[in-house]
């Protein structure tokens, strides 16, 4: 098929690139292709290369050892994740969950860095406490077992006292919610009667 293509259609082959696969084990820039099983559509996704990428992007962005304010971090990660999300919006809803996740992930590295600029444990409980956090449980979380910054992120009471409102208030962009917003129809179910309703 190679020399084919070269000899008798005259274009050139990069054979490091080129391989005879299924389109779902395949990367198609940034992107791979999947037939859904139930409904034959093809679902659009992120190849296993764009998806290890955007995590090795995230953790370059949101060091552990961040020395600048908090809203300098947000408004350099909002900078590539909306130039991502351009890029990668076209991701069908099967991707849905992957975008929920990574969000999840970027909320948790920014609590990871609140928590190092909180610094000591009782700073830490008296600003969860200030954000609306029970005292008794935020004493108990962030004193339980000792745990260090990283398991501390995802404890109840800074999961609770740092929640999504927090972000959302400090301007971060969520990639679901802009992936939902950039798509052509948006889906409302009305659980009463299950009605569907496309909005242009």
């Amino acid at each position: 098929m190679g020399r084919f293509i070269e000899r008798r259609l005259r274009l050139k082959v990069n054979r490091d690139k080129s391989a005879v696969a299924r389109p779902e084990e395949r990367h198609f820039v940034g992107f791979r292709l999947r037939q859904n099983r139930q409904n034959g559509e093809v679902e659009v996704l992120l190849s296993e290369r764009s998806r290890k990428r955007i995590d090795e992007k995230i953790r370059t962005l949101t060091p552990r050892n961040w020395g600048q304010s908090l809203a300098t971090c947000v408004q350099r990660l909002n900078a590539y994740l909306q130039g991502w999300m351009e890029f990668f919006r076209i991701c069908t809803e099967a991707e849905a969950r992957t975008f929920a996740t990574l969000s999840a992930h970027i909320r948790r590295r920014l609590r990871a860095i609140i928590l190092k600029h909180w610094n000591r444990r009782r700073t830490i409980v008296k600003r969860l406490i200030k954000l609306g956090v029970r005292p008794k449980t935020a004493w108990r979380h962030i004193y339980q077992a000792r745990r260090r910054t990283w398991a501390l992120s995802h404890c109840p009471a800074v999961d609770r006292g740092l929640n999504n409102a927090y972000f959302a208030a400090l301007g971060l962009i969520s990639l679901h919610d802009d992936w939902e917003r950039r798509q052509p129809h948006a889906i409302i179910t009305v659980p009463e009667k299950q009605l569907c309703l496309s909005l242009g």
